[in-house]
C-alpha cells in the first residue's frame, strides 16, 4: 500500500469521478475523497487516522472523539460504496480507457488500480428444473419433491409452531413473480440510502450553485495533445478551489436552462503548436464572456519539448486562475459591472458583500446584511452566506472603534455552521479561524487559518487574512511565508496585508526589506490606515530614521483621533486585531525607540 500513485493520472481521474451524478448529488463525499487524494499525494495517506478525516477531511469540530463516533468510518465506507456504483456503470469502451479510485479495506490512502471487468452471471444449467408449484399429485411431468426434513426440537419446552399447510388447488403462483420484485424493491432502497445525501445537504445548497458565475473548460482541438488535455484538467482543478464560481468541463457540461447567460464564461486553452523557427510548444488560455464573445483575459503556457513538467506546469496554471478567479478577480470585476448597485438576494449579494470587505463602507453595510439574511432564508444552510454574516457580526459597527473585531456568539455560531456544512470550504475556515481569533483562542485560530491556506492557496485575500491571524497569534514564521506568497500572486495588496508583513519581517530580523516593503507601497490609498502608519513608523525607527517615524506616529495619532502624547496601547486599542498584537506591537515600538519604555 506504500507505493505513491502517479499524480497527473490520479488528479486526470479525480476530475472524471467528480462529474460522476453519483458525487455531484453529494458535497460531502465529494470534499472527502478530494481530501484523501490531497492527503495520498502529500505523502500522508498511509498515516492518516480517523480524528484526522472527521476534522480536517469532513469538518467536524476538534472535540470530535473517534472512539465514540464512527462518522468517518462510515463515510469513508460510503465513499468506497460510491466509487463502486460509479465504476460499476461505464460501459467496457470507457472503462478500457481509465483506471480506478480506490480505497482499499482498512486504509484511507486512495490507489490508482486497473479496473477489472465483472464476470457476467453464469447461465442456468437446462438440466435441472424446478418442482412446479402446487402441481397434480398425479401429474408426471411434475419432478418428486424433494424430501422433507423435520429440524430437530428447540431446547426450550415451547411447542413449534404448526407450517402452514397448502391447499390442493389454491393458486400461490403469484410467489414466484411477488418475491423477486420485493427483492429487487429491498436492493433499490439500499442503492439509494447509499447515494442520497447527508441530512445536512439540502437541495438549496445544489440549488446554489445554478446561479454562481460558471466556467466552462473546453479545448480545441477537442482531442489535442497530451499536455493540452492535463492543462484543462489542472485548470478545472484549480477553478473548483474558488467557492464563487461554478465549474465544468465542455464534454460533462450539466448547465440548466435555469443559469442567467450573463454569468457564463469560457476558458478556452488552445494548442499552438510549433511555429517556424521555434522550438517551445505553446498553450494559451482565454477567457470569455459567453453573452457578449468579449474576450476577457488571456495568458501563455511554454513547453518544452516533449511534457511540461508536473509541478511548473501546475503553478503556471495556478497563477493564471488566481487572476481571473480570486477575489476583485477579473470574473467578480466584470459581474460588479454588469450587477451595479443591485442588493438582490442570492448572488448579486455575494458580489456587494466582496467589494464590502475590501471598501468597508458602512453607508452600504444595512443593506447588505439584510440582503444576506434574505439570501440564507432562499438558501438556507449555505457557507457563503453564513461566513458572510459570520463576518459582519465579527465586525465592529461603531464608527469610532477602528478595530476590525469584536467578540460574539452569533459570529462564531455562524462560522461554525459553515463549517459544518461545507468542511473543505477555505472561506467556512477562514470565518472559523477569525471567530477563534476574537475569543483568544490562538491555537485554533492557528490551526483554521493553515487550512484555509491548504485548500486554496490560490487565493491572496485568504492568505493575506490567514498570514494576518498567524501573526497575530505569534506564529510570525508561519506567517511571513503565507503573507510573502500573498504579495507574489497580487501586486497591489490591502494595506493591512502589506503591513502584516512589514511588521512580521521586522520581528523575524528583516528591518531593511521591512523598510523597502513600506516605502514602495506608501500611496494615498494606505496613507491613512492605522495599520500600515503603524508598520511604517516600526520599519523607519528600526533603520534609524527616527524623524521619519515619529511623523508617522503622529500620523496614526490623527487617523485614530486621539490627542498627542496618548499612550501606545490606548492608541492601539482603537484598531489592533487582537489584545495579543496590540501587546506585542507595544512591545516592539519599545524596542525599536519609537516610544518609551514605561517600565
Amino acid at each position: 500500500m506504500s507505493d505513491q500513485p502517479d499524480r497527473i493520472a490520479l488528479l486526470s481521474e479525480l476530475a472524471l469521478v467528480m462529474q460522476s451524478p453519483e458525487l455531484v448529488r453529494s458535497p460531502v463525499l465529494r470534499r472527502l475523497l478530494e481530501y484523501l487524494v490531497d492527503q495520498t499525494l502529500a505523502g500522508n495517506g498511509e498515516r492518516l487516522k480517523a480524528y484526522q478525516i472527521a476534522v480536517e477531511g469532513l469538518g467536524r469540530d476538534d472535540s470530535f472523539d473517534p472512539q465514540s463516533d464512527s462518522y468517518p468510518r462510515v463515510q469513508v465506507g460510503r465513499l468506497r460504496k460510491m466509487l463502486d456504483l460509479h465504476y460499476a456503470a461505464l460501459t467496457a469502451e470507457e472503462a478500457s480507457r481509465r483506471q480506478r479510485i480506490c480505497i482499499p479495506v482498512g486504509h484511507y490512502n486512495v490507489a490508482l488500480v486497473p479496473i477489472t471487468p465483472v464476470p457476467s452471471a453464469p447461465a442456468a444449467d437446462p438440466a435441472i428444473t424446478e418442482p412446479a408449484i402446487g402441481s397434480a399429485p398425479g401429474d408426471a411431468s411434475a419432478a418428486p419433491a424433494p424430501p422433507v426434513t423435520t429440524p430437530a426440537a428447540p431446547a426450550f419446552d415451547v411447542p413449534p409452531p404448526t407450517p402452514p399447510v397448502l391447499r390442493q388447488g389454491v393458486d400461490v403462483g403469484w410467489l414466484i413473480w411477488a418475491v423477486p420484485v420485493l427483492v429487487l424493491l429491498a436492493l433499490l432502497y439500499v442503492i439509494w440510502l447509499v447515494a442520497m445525501p447527508d441530512v445536512e445537504e439540502r437541495a438549496a445548497r445544489r440549488d446554489m450553485r445554478q446561479h454562481l458565475a460558471h466556467v466552462t473548460i473546453s479545448t480545441y482541438p477537442d482531442n489535442g495533445n497530451d499536455d493540452l488535455n492535463t492543462a484543462a484538467q489542472i485548470a478545472e482543478m484549480h477553478l473548483q478551489r474558488f467557492e464563487m464560481l461554478a465549474v465544468s468541463m465542455d464534454k460533462h457540461s450539466d448547465r440548466p436552462d435555469t443559469r442567467q447567460m450573463a454569468r457564463e464564461y469560457k476558458l478556452l486553452l488552445r494548442s499552438g503548436g510549433r511555429q517556424a523557427g521555434a522550438t517551445p510548444n505553446m498553450i494559451f488560455l482565454t477567457l470569455r464572456h459567453q453573452a457578449t464573445g468579449a474576450t476577457l483575459w488571456s495568458h501563455e503556457l511554454l513547453g518544452d519539448d516533449s511534457r511540461l513538467a508536473a509541478p511548473d506546469f501546475e503553478q503556471a496554471i495556478g497563477s493564471g486562475i488566481s487572476v481571473i478567479a480570486r477575489s476583485g478577480g477579473l470574473i467578480a470585476q466584470h459581474q460588479r459591472k454588469l450587477i451595479g448597485s443591485a442588493m438582490s438576494p442570492g448572488y448579486p449579494c455575494l458580489i456587494q458583500y466582496d467589494a464590502f470587505r475590501q471598501s468597508r463602507e458602512r453607508a452600504i453595510r444595512p443593506a447588505l446584511e439584510a440582503c444576506l439574511k434574505r439570501s440564507l432564508e432562499i438558501h438556507p444552510d449555505e457557507p457563503l452566506f453564513l461566513q458572510a454574516l459570520s463576518y459582519l457580526a465579527l465586525s465592529s459597527r461603531d464608527a469610532d472603534r477602528r478595530a476590525p473585531l469584536i467578540p460574539s456568539d452569533r459570529g462564531r455560531t455562524l462560522a461554525e455552521a459553515a463549517l459544518q456544512f461545507d468542511g473543505r470550504s477555505s472561506l467556512a475556515q477562514i470565518a472559523v479561524a477569525r471567530s477563534a481569533l476574537v475569543r483568544g483562542n490562538c491555537p485554533r485560530a492557528i490551526a483554521f487559518a493553515r487550512r484555509a491556506v491548504e485548500s486554496n492557496p490560490l487565493e491572496p485575500d485568504t492568505l493575506g487574512i490567514a498570514g494576518t491571524f498567524m501573526l497575530s497569534c505569534g506564529d510570525t514564521e508561519g506567517a511571513e511565508r503565507v503573507l510573502e506568497r500573498a504579495l507574489a500572486m497580487n501586486s497591489e495588496p490591502g494595506g493591512y496585508q502589506t503591513a502584516s508583513l512589514v511588521i512580521t519581517r521586522l520581528i523575524n530580523g528583516k528591518a531593511d526589506t521591512a523598510l523597502d516593503l513600506a516605502m514602495r507601497a506608501d500611496s494615498s490609498l494606505v496613507a491613512t490606515q492605522p495599520n500600515f502608519l503603524l508598520a511604517k513608523a516600526l520599519a523607519l525607527a528600526a533603520n534609524g530614521r527616527a524623524a521619519p517615524a515619529r511623523a508617522a506616529w503622529a500620523e496614526l495619532e490623527k487617523s485614530v483621533g486621539v490627542s498627542p502624547g496618548t499612550p501606545a496601547p490606548d492608541i492601539l486599542a482603537r484598531f489592533a486585531i487582537s489584545p495579543f498584537f496590540s501587546r506585542r506591537m507595544v512591545a516592539e515600538a519599545q524596542r525599536v525607540g519609537l516610544i518609551e519604555n514605561a517600565g
